[in-house]
């Protein structure tokens, strides 16, 4: 998703419950990111992601451990950024309630076809919707996105904790301490 709240990449298609991370692995973005990001670019995920030089994800709690007073901090700043998105997953499940639970009996392949065409099509009224308010701003007002995040935000339940062992060295966890390091540096924190 971008700062407005677009969707700009999505995986359709894994019927049942599914990992996050399975099913990310399963995106175009994540099967070649560099053709969605541009260079020095990144997205912000979740822990359940992969830690990549194009993907932040927060620091995990080691096992019988504790994150540093440091990372804690890092933490903090990035759920800000996480509720964004959980933003326009309410304002897209607002705007558009059979989403809650749509109600497609699944018993073939076809019927999943149904329920993928949709999604996508919500999707992309979703994408209409935050394209023409934005056109129109000064017309508009906020236009619906509040009222959108207001009506998921009433269907939706609680968040994940971070939990889990952290690897150490690799180029992405490399580009997140450079991340924090820089998120310091420009909020004056010292430690």
């Amino acid at each position: 998703m971008t700062h407005n709240l677009s969707i700009v990449d999505y995986a359709l298609g894994q019927p049942g419950s599914v990992h996050d991370a399975f099913a990310f692995r399963g995106t175009r973005m994540y099967q070649d990111p560099a053709s969605f990001i541009p260079p020095h670019h990144w997205i912000w995920a979740d822990s359940a992601y992969p830690t990549e030089k194009w993907c932040v994800v927060p620091f995990k709690k080691p096992r019988g451990g504790s994150l540093t007073r440091r990372q804690n901090i890092y933490n903090q700043y990035l759920s800000k950024v996480r509720v964004r998105v959980e933003h326009a997953f309410a304002a897209l499940k607002g705007r558009f309630q059979s989403l809650q639970e749509l109600r497609f009996k699944v018993n073939k392949d076809s019927d999943l076809h149904v329920t993928v065409y949709w999604i996508m099509c919500c999707m992309i009224l979703h994408n209409m919707v935050i394209h023409f308010e934005s056109d129109r701003r000064d017309t508009l007002g906020e236009g619906t996105m509040r009222w959108a995040i207001r009506e998921g935000e009433e269907l939706d339940g609680g968040g994940d904790e971070d939990v889990g062992e952290e690897q150490r060295g690799t180029p992405g966890q490399q580009h997140r301490l450079m991340l924090m390091e820089r998120l310091f540096e420009q909020r004056g924190i010292r430690m």
